[in-house]
């Protein structure tokens, strides 16, 4: 009895930590129950984009206030920029963070037949405009990287939009197409550009000497942080460049106070002066942490849980299996192949996927054909390679046959759809997102995300299963001393030979650019080596789950499972829709994938009944010993 309540115990701790973060962040995001906060769908030419509106209580019909729309980059969501649209909503703007066209969930797709450049801000536009609360003559936008340039698009379209915000994007070669407009010294109206100094898409120094004076109406370098022209005009124009990166620019505390600072100054009485919100009034990052620490006790619900239907006899007899079957790998030897796999195959295999775009979304692709490479070359140097310089000897057949016990594969996907649940239900009830700097666990919809979810199981089946052998299957973590010390530390390392490449492909990249602000990995390929900030936390609990489910069943099947549905969830949810040249291959993609996806569940089954029936076949005459029987014997 003492036994069960204390196995039980972790389990509540948890779920205490949980609710606890998901109520503050759930309070703060509606500042103490003085905003309204829903998700809203807005009609966008036949399809559906979502919505998150933030609106004060005392916007009414007899009360209209300003209202501001805000896109986020590419390959994110409204989530990414709803802090900055907390913080207008506090100080009495309606705030509408949207999920742009083929993004989050919202319907449609980049570069559609519509080809719309706004992405559908200007039909959130249109929609705010609708509405009694908003007055309609006031509307401001903000927008981050693709979005920037969304708006930008919004602005030309639109016509009358009383202030803008480009964070890390909007003043690239759009000039020459008029659908963008081109940037002067009085369009838009009111631009406040905001860049990260170590934003890798841009050269401020050249910005601050090229293209920027022209649009400040001056002649001289531009000065970082002050105003030219003025608000009484709407030719107010500022440049402002704090130390962030380009992924963070939309959570950095000094953009979110000058953006606020900027919309207040621009929809007043029309007065030059700028007022100024002290960034010690934020409460998004507050919220944010919050947030954190839920999903750091969400995540934690893997480890307590699975033990408690673990312990069973059938798992008890797979832990006393040989550890060192395969023969062993070391630590070093591990850490050397797998992790440069990883890290050579990264830039050349996200180009790749670009031509090969299944599943049809963008980077998804890229990261889908990425980690199937890594997977490839990764098999081929176990089955060739290290039998030369070590004792490992894998039979392939026999490890995959081995690997996938029924009854730990169901409880990998009863897992998994557990937590789906609880993230799902949190979102719908809370206007919670779960998320790691950019949101990760997201529900499903529209419907299409479904079918993308189907189409990334077998990358990552392959790709968890090969990485099985490296970390689990060739080591002997489990045989180690039992006690939390000597376990915590046989994590750790195993952690530590998945992530320390990608840590150190991040440090190659940042330390230079701190220290003597030299960007090894400059422009576009700095933006891909960026995505790291968001993979190697994931990185950190697939491995940790991985780690534990082997501890706990000596096969390397439940980490399989679950981890590929973990990252197939996060990748359907997270990229964008493609284009049409992606389209053309989406249903054949879809029949190849999912056939693919049925041979990889079918076979270590289709194995077994060969086997069976190999032993069948030989019986004497009259032998009434079952087909297992049989092959112990032999």
């Amino acid at each position: 009895m003492v036994a069960i309540r204390l196995r039980r115990l972790p389990i509540l701790v948890l779920v205490c930590i949980f609710l606890l973060g998901i109520g503050v962040a759930a309070t703060l995001n509606t500042d103490f129950g003085n905003l309204d906060v829903k998700v809203i769908s807005i009609p966008n030419q036949g399809q559906r984009m979502s919505g998150l509106l933030y609106r004060p209580h005392h916007a009414t019909a007899e009360n209209p206030l300003p209202a501001v729309v805000l896109a986020h980059g590419i390959s994110n969501a409204k989530e990414t920029v709803s802090g900055i649209a907390l913080e207008l909503a506090r100080r009495g703007f309606v705030a509408l963070a949207i999920d742009e066209v083929g993004h989050g969930n919202s319907e449609g797709r980049i570069g559609g037949s519509d080809n719309d450049p706004t992405l559908g801000t200007l039909a959130a536009v249109r929609y705010l405009e609708s509405q009694s609360f908003v007055d309609a003559s006031s509307i401001g936008l903000v927008g981050h990287s693709l979005g920037a340039g969304a708006i930008r698009a919004t602005a030309v379209a639109h016509g009358n939009i009383t202030a803008s915000v480009f964070i890390g994007g909007g003043v690239g070669g759009s000039d020459a197409d008029p659908a963008y407009g081109k940037l002067n010294t009085t369009f838009p109206k009111n631009l406040l550009i905001a860049i990260g100094k170590y934003d890798v898409l841009f050269d401020i120094d050249q910005l601050r000497t090229g293209s920027l004076p022209r649009i400040f109406g001056t002649s001289q370098e531009i000065i970082v942080g002050s105003l030219y022209g003025d608000f009484s005009s709407q030719t107010a124009r500022k440049l402002v460049t704090p130390a962030t990166t380009h992924l963070f620019e939309p959570l950095d505390p000094a953009i979110v106070s000058e953006i606020v600072n900027w919309m207040d100054n621009a929809f007043n009485s029309g007065s030059s002066s700028q007022n100024r919100l002290p960034e010690k009034n934020l409460v998004y990052l507050y919220r944010e942490g919050a947030i954190f620490a839920g999903v750091i006790a969400f995540v934690g619900f893997v480890f307590p849980i699975p033990v408690a239907i673990l312990d069973l006899p059938h798992f008890a007899a797979q832990k006393k299996k040989s550890k060192t079957k395969y023969g062993v790998l070391d630590e070093g030897k591990t850490l050397v192949i797998w992790g440069l796999l990883g890290v050579v195959l990264y830039l050349p295999m996200l180009v790749a996927g670009s031509f090969v775009p299944i599943p049809p979304l963008v980077f998804g692709s890229s990261i889908a054909w990425w980690l199937l490479a890594v997977a490839f070359f990764g098999l081929l140097s176990i089955l060739f390679l290290a039998p030369k310089f070590s004792t490992v000897k894998v039979d392939l057949k026999s490890v995959v046959s081995e690997a996938f016990d029924r009854h730990g594969v169901m409880i990998a996907v009863g897992m998994f759809a557990f937590l789906y649940l609880i993230a799902d239900l949190v979102e719908l009830l809370f206007v919670i997102d779960l998320r790691i700097v950019v949101p990760l666990f997201s529900d499903l919809m529209p419907i299409t995300r479904v079918l993308m979810f189907i189409m990334f199981l077998p990358f990552f089946l392959v790709y968890f299963f090969v990485e099985g052998l490296y970390l689990h299957e060739l080591h002997a973590w489990s045989a180690q001393k039992p006690g939390f010390r000597s376990e915590a530390l046989a994590m750790s390392r195993v952690i530590g030979i998945k992530i320390i490449p990608y840590v150190a492909f991040l440090c190659v990249q940042y330390i230079p650019m701190l220290l003597l602000g030299v960007q090894p990995f400059p422009g576009f390929l700095g933006f891909l080596v960026e995505f790291h900030w968001a993979i190697v936390p994931l990185f950190v609990i697939s491995t940790a789950c991985s780690w534990w489910f082997y501890r706990n069943t000596s096969t390397i099947g439940m980490g399989v499972t679950f981890n590929s549905l973990l990252f197939s969830w996060v990748a359907a949810a997270l990229f964008p829709f493609g284009t049409n040249r992606m389209y053309k291959l989406f249903l054949p993609a879809v029949l190849v994938v999912v056939t693919a996806a049925i041979a990889l569940i079918l076979l270590p089954s289709l194995w077994k009944i060969s086997s069976r029936i190999k032993a069948r076949a030989s019986y004497p005459i009259g032998d009434k010993r079952s087909s297992s029987q049989v092959i112990a014997t032999r």
